[in-house]
């Protein structure tokens, strides 16, 4: 059994903006040549992703951006319940999402990358933002699945050079959040 990766992502965009985003359905990726190229060079068990293969594993669950997003801060339904971060700040009107335990399949990737990559079509605030899907708690060398780069109507998919950056800011939220873990570990509803 592999271990999960963890998942970060950060956006500038107004509170109007990323309601109206939750509320989107759900992108089809299927047709961009960005992301298929992204699959074509990645490391993973099973049949190669082809245009249709994608469009059936990515859209087979969620129907709004918003679904998927419960979907990820929702408990694991085994063991202990997994921090997680889904967050807006008022102040700096950014959004962060963040998850301890995400996956480590890339179905699941895939739908993180087109759910971020729209994400970009809906950010209205200018931002250095990103997503990056991560080995962070059981890889001890930040191994880098996939990074993008977010801008107001673009996004771009990053190396691992290149993602440097937003690999020290996802640390401080893990950390973060294994912080909260550990604070809560022993702690049940149950009483």
């Amino acid at each position: 059994m592999s271990e999960p990766n963890q998942l970060y992502a950060r956006v500038h965009l107004s509170r109007e903006r990323l309601d109206e985003f939750l509320n989107s359905a759900f992108p089809d990726p299927s047709g961009d040549a960005e992301v298929l190229d992204w699959l074509a060079g990645a490391e993973y068990y099973g049949e190669r992703y082809t245009p249709e293969l994608l469009r059936e594993r990515v859209l087979s669950d969620s129907t709004t951006v918003g679904a998927w997003v419960d979907w990820l801060m929702a408990p694991a339904p085994y063991g202990f319940a997994m921090p997680a971060r889904n967050r807006y700040d008022d102040a700096t009107q950014a959004w962060t999402l963040a998850a301890l335990d995400f996956s480590e399949n890339y179905d699941d990737f895939a739908k993180a990358v087109a759910i971020f990559r729209e994400a970009a079509r809906y950010k209205d605030l200018p931002g250095d933002d990103g997503l990056l899907i991560y080995g962070y708690m059981f890889t001890n060398n930040n191994r880098v699945d996939v990074a993008l780069r977010l801008q107001m109507g673009a996004s771009q998919f990053l190396d691992e050079t290149d993602a440097a950056a937003l690999v020290a800011e996802a640390n401080i939220v893990m950390e973060e959040l294994m912080a909260e873990g550990a604070a809560n570990a022993g702690n049940t509803d149950d009483a």
